[in-house]
């Protein structure tokens, strides 16, 4: 539980320090498929950013509610 809260401060942070949107969305890939336990789809990087976001925004909803 503890590498789950420090991705979410480390997201927080990224997100302050992003100026765009791709830019958010790719600081948010990086920490949350470098945290053990989280592993990336074989088809990620083939997916619209739209879904992307979307797909991370719900981790973080199920993390949230855990």
């Amino acid at each position: 539980m503890e590498q789950i809260n420090f991705m979410k401060m480390f997201m927080a942070m990224s997100d302050m320090a992003s100026e765009t949107r791709e830019q958010k969305l790719a600081n948010r890939e990086r920490i949350v498929f470098a945290t053990h336990g989280i592993i990336k789809p074989q088809d990620w990087d083939t997916l619209p950013m739209e879904e992307r976001e979307q797909r991370i925004d719900n981790l973080l909803t199920t993390i949230k509610s855990a």
